[in-house]
């Protein structure tokens, strides 16, 4: 792991690796025991699942010039498989290259001990390298470098409008501490950290009477976000079941700029 880490453009404290991985060619394999993705949770299964996925794509890549290689998100599909809940769980990544400047990885979560599977996804990236990242995002190039690491999300709070099946997400600016490890000097807020603000939000919708677990996700970004600024996310949301809700979910600023979009079901628990 020591011999990938230092040349993905992220870096630690975002970046989300269990210490008992193990490398088979470009798949990974690691076992996680006591976990909890349930609902704000969620979120931390996505960045678990996108850092597994940069790390075996980095592998099925074969770089050897030992240069930075930045992998960017393009969209991310979740399917849960099983309501099982075993207390250990077995997490495999493969990657496959589909160009010199795109990838993809398949992830599967299995019960530890039945083999079930219980959750399958999909993760695509773009492969860009050093001289290309600097250059998208000059504008984001910051000379300050970023002391400490803030674990607190800002605030997020529901606005109500007159529309049907409607609501407005308003998201406080992220700072660059909140943000840190992910890309060295172009501090860029993760895709899954204004995805939790919508989880967090999105359940206090739903309220406290039930329990309510996702059953698909899917995210597609679309531009980078930057810190310092509002994010506003208009979220359309429809009950398709008696216990199944539907919420799409798009993520801009306050000029109106599209960051991407989010869409996910949730059934409630008896």
């Amino acid at each position: 792991m020591e011999n990938i880490i230092p040349y993905l453009g992220e870096a630690a404290p975002y970046i989300s690796i269990p210490e008992n991985c193990i490398f088979r060619n470009h798949k990974i394999e690691t076992e996680i025991s006591e976990w909890n993705f349930e609902n704000e949770n969620y979120a931390q299964l996505i960045k678990l699942l996108f850092s597994l996925g940069s790390l075996s794509l980095y592998k099925a890549l074969n770089d050897e010039s030992k240069e930075k290689i930045y992998f960017l998100g393009e969209k991310i599909r979740i399917r849960k498989l099983s309501y099982d809940e075993p207390k250990s769980v077995i997490i495999a990544s493969e990657s496959i290259l589909e160009s010199d400047r795109k990838g993809k990885s398949h992830i599967h979560i299995r019960d530890n001990y039945s083999k079930e599977l219980l959750y399958s996804a999909e993760l695509d990236y773009y492969i860009i390298t050093r001289e290309a990242f600097e250059l998208f995002y000059k504008d984001l190039l910051s000379t300050v470098p970023v002391e400490y690491h803030d674990k607190n999300l800002p605030e997020s709070k529901i606005i109500n409008t007159e529309k049907p099946h409607h609501f407005t997400i308003s998201t406080e600016p992220f700072t660059p501490n909140q943000c840190k490890g992910h890309f060295e000097n172009h501090p860029i807020v993760p895709f899954v950290f204004i995805t939790q603000c919508i989880l967090n939000e999105t359940f206090n919708f739903l309220g406290k009477e039930m329990s309510y677990e996702i059953e698909s996700f899917e995210g597609y970004a679309s531009n980078a976000l930057p810190t310092g600024i509002i994010f506003l996310t208009e979220v359309f949301h429809q009950r398709y079941l008696k216990n199944l809700f539907y919420f799409k979910c798009e993520v801009s600023d306050t000029s109106g700029n599209p960051y991407g979009v989010v869409i996910f079901t949730i059934k409630s628990k008896k």
